[in-house]
């Protein structure tokens, strides 16, 4: 069996954020929902960010086809108040927890780990994090 690599994992997580009209509808875009390393030379907001912080193979099945991951979904918008953070930050939390789904042969099982609220960044920008953690594997 093979294992899932992180470009993979990232990528049908952010096909899946992409494909919720519930999200879309928060977003001008689609194109700014993306991965967190994303070095493009423009940042509109709201803004979403996917970082997958850990992908770790399971010990228990002998192919280690399955891995537990964690990753955070990071929220940013720029307003007077952080209350659109925060509501975008909730939606995405009631899509995704508890929930599973095969993306791009990718099966994914997520649960929500902690919900931050929105902090200020800047003057009127804001971020909310979404942390969450889960199995990845090939589908």
């Amino acid at each position: 069996m093979t294992y899932p690599r992180n470009d993979q994992i990232q990528y049908a997580i952010i096909d899946y954020l992409k494909d919720d009209a519930t999200i879309l509808a928060e977003f001008d875009s689609s194109e700014e929902i993306k991965e967190d390393q994303w070095q493009g030379t423009t940042f509109l907001y709201p803004a979403l960010r996917v970082n997958l912080i850990e992908n770790k193979p399971s010990q228990q099945t002998q192919n280690c086809s399955q891995g537990a991951i964690k990753l955070q979904i990071e929220v940013f918008t720029e307003d007077d108040s952080s209350r659109h953070c925060d509501r975008i930050a909730g939606i995405i939390c009631n899509v995704l927890h508890p929930q599973q789904f095969t993306n791009q042969s990718i099966h994914l099982a997520l649960t929500l780990e902690n919900l931050v609220p929105a902090k200020r960044r800047d003057e009127k920008t804001w971020e909310a994090q979404i942390k969450m953690m889960g199995t990845a594997s090939i589908g």
